[in-house]
Parts: C-alpha cells; sequence; structure tokens
C-alpha cells in the first residue's frame, strides 16, 4: 500500500442532444448508431477528447468535433460535434454528421 492517495476517475458528465442530433441518429445504421453511443460515452468521461473548434462565443463553453473510426462502424465517420460547459458538468450534442 502506497501513501498516494487514489486517483479516480472523475464523475462522468451528463451528455443531451439537440433534436436535430436525435433526428440524426435515427438515420444512423445499426453499428454507425453503436459506434456513437460507445463514443458519446468516452466523452462523458473524457470530453476534450475532440478536437477544439475555435471562435465560440460563451467563455464558459468549449466546442469540440469528435469522430468515430469507420472500421468500428463498419459504414462511414460519423461527426459528433459537441459543446462543454464543465460548470454544468455537461457535453451538450448540437450535430451528428455522417459522411465520408
Amino acid at each position: 500500500m502506497t501513501d498516494q492517495p487514489d486517483q479516480q476517475q472523475p464523475a462522468p458528465l451528463h451528455v443531451f442532444l439537440s433534436d436535430t442530433a436525435e433526428q440524426a441518429l435515427t438515420a444512423l445504421r445499426p453499428g454507425e448508431l453503436d459506434a456513437v453511443e460507445k463514443l458519446l460515452e468516452r466523452l462523458a468521461v473524457f470530453p476534450r477528447l475532440g478536437i477544439p473548434v475555435p471562435g465560440g462565443t460563451d467563455p464558459e463553453v468549449d466546442d469540440y468535433t469528435a469522430r468515430t473510426d469507420p472500421a468500428s462502424d463498419s459504414g462511414d465517420r460519423i461527426s459528433v460535434v459537441y459543446r462543454l460547459h464543465e460548470g454544468m458538468s455537461a457535453i451538450f450534442v448540437t450535430w451528428v454528421i455522417a459522411g465520408p
């Protein structure tokens, strides 16, 4: 046993979907939907995995884009555009975009 405190991961953030993102999910194939759901689970724990999108207007909110791996979803790469609000412990998914 060591004297060091346990290094625990923070609690997962809440993930909310815009109406547009929810509608986009209904158009995905099952493998693609599974890949997006797994990506959202990872983002809830590691919210800064995405690529930062510059130019946000709210200093308390950071914008990101994350992408699925096409090999894991057996389809096109899916981009998830989201906003991270650490003060609210939340991620708000604004867009889910499927394409090459």
